[in-house]
């Protein structure tokens, strides 16, 4: 999985080293509806059987198993007038998500 996290996303997303970015999203009925819903910041944990950790800049991020897959293997995390951006090389996945620390 090829994910980058702009100098802008990096800026806003300075995790304490006990926590992980843990990233949701809803899966459409078609592949091209693959959005991410939520963003949080959540303590460190061993991921459950359908889910993974993937190290990305410094960052720890908890994804479901097939979130590569759902997203063709390449991601941007980018920060664009107050919100998060995720983005492929062929579209804009979902363009206002907040950060939420639980």
């Amino acid at each position: 999985m090829n994910i980058t996290v702009t100098d802008d996303a990096k800026e806003q997303l300075k995790i304490p080293d006990d926590k992980m970015l843990q990233l949701s999203f809803d899966r459409g009925s078609c592949d091209i509806v693959n959005t991410l819903y939520e963003m949080k910041v959540v303590p460190k944990r061993h991921p459950a059987e359908y889910e993974k950790i993937l190290d990305v800049e410094k960052l720890s991020i908890l994804v479901d198993y097939d979130f590569e897959e759902a997203y063709d293997h390449e991601l941007t995390i980018d920060f664009v007038n107050n919100f998060f951006v995720f983005k492929n090389k062929n579209q804009t996945f979902n363009n206002r998500i907040g950060l939420k620390y639980v």
